[in-house]
């Protein structure tokens, strides 16, 4: 939004300087170099499509980001709007290392929530829209903010559907000429997935073949609870809550312990099949197991969706967790989404 903010005066012999607001950023207007120089940068604006910031730095996941602006607009109340004051007891009340604070703040400068050590008023709003506990009007905000990163609008035109966000980011990232580290990949994808409409297809609530197609990893995240009775079963020390994984294709992922990029096993979706056949099941767990190898990986899970029913079809997985030396053990389990 461009806005003419306010007329000053200065003197009868000097012109008057108009302030025009462009967002969050200023520019004066006092002489005929100034309106020329305001009219270049409106029409870059208008050639960019809106998109005003350039830097790709996304290195914080989504929650916490969005955690610190609700903790942004708390402080704002009591009269702080400084961001090192409010990071700093921020890290402090989660326990966080203050060295997160070099990945922070770059985060919010790419996204336009902080300028000049302060949080903007955008930050702020999106924090009191958190804090009230609405998250439709939140994504919303936060969709407008990735459209005017240059770098994350790319990414989203890129990827023509949810499943090929992660290999969008590799490409677009690297395009630019950027050793494309693993934290920023994965934040950055799940940011996006957050605010990209062809992302909001999995209310799982009465399900189809065709919509699993795109919520891989919402059947992952769904998983994690029986996931982690299979990994004690099998005497595997790893929680499957302290496992990171990125998207190789739509029924690939490869895991690693968060804060690593060393990867320690893979995650392989099988295609949903229409109810519990015994045979059908084991026709794709034997399908799945041809990716599987002795002494590669400490651990594969294997997990295969089931449809069950007539109309709205009810949702079970087929859960199977594979040790490096091969052993395994499964279960069925029902989700609710």
């Amino acid at each position: 939004m461009i806005l003419i903010q306010e007329q000053v005066l200065t003197s009868p012999s000097q012109l008057d300087v108009v302030v025009v607001r462009i967002g969050d950023y200023e520019e004066e207007v006092a002489t005929a170099d100034d309106l020329e120089r305001l009219c270049k940068k409106l029409k870059e604006e208008l050639q960019r499509g809106g998109c005003r910031f350039n830097s790709w730095y996304i290195r914080i996941p989504p929650d916490r980001l969005l955690n610190l602006l609700k903790k942004a607009y708390v402080k704002y109340t009591q009269g702080v709007v400084g961001t090192g004051e409010v990071i700093a007891e921020f890290l402090e009340e989660n326990r966080l290392a203050k060295s997160l604070y070099r990945t922070i703040t770059p985060t919010l400068s790419s996204l336009g929530l902080a300028a000049s050590g302060k949080f903007t008023g955008v930050a702020i709003e999106i924090g009191r829209l958190i804090a009230e506990g609405k998250s439709g009007d939140v994504k919303s905000r936060l969709r407008d903010l990735v459209y005017k990163n240059c770098v994350l609008k790319e990414i989203i035109e890129k990827a023509e559907d949810c499943s090929e966000l992660e290999r969008a980011v590799e490409a677009v990232l690297t395009a630019y000429g950027k050793s494309v580290r693993f934290d920023e990949l994965k934040y950055t994808a799940e940011l996006l997935r957050m605010v990209h409409p062809k992302c909001e297809q999995c209310d799982l609530s009465c399900p189809s073949a065709e919509r699993l197609q795109t919520c891989a990893e919402r059947l992952i995240q769904l998983s994690h609870p029986h996931m982690r009775e299979l990994f004690e079963k099998l005497d595997i020390s790893l929680l499957p809550e302290h496992l990171d994984y990125v998207s190789v294709d739509n029924s690939t992922y490869l895991l690693s312990v968060k804060g690593t990029a060393k990867h320690i096993g893979m995650v392989l979706m099988g295609g949903p099949v229409e109810s519990a056949d015994l045979q059908q099941l084991k026709m794709s767990l034997s399908k799945l197991d041809e990716r599987v190898a002795e002494g590669v990986y400490e651990v594969y899970i294997k997990i295969i969706p089931i449809l069950e029913g007539e109309g709205c079809k009810t949702l079970k997985l087929l859960i199977e967790v594979v040790r490096g030396d091969l052993e395994r053990v499964s279960k069925i389990v029902k989700l609710s989404s």
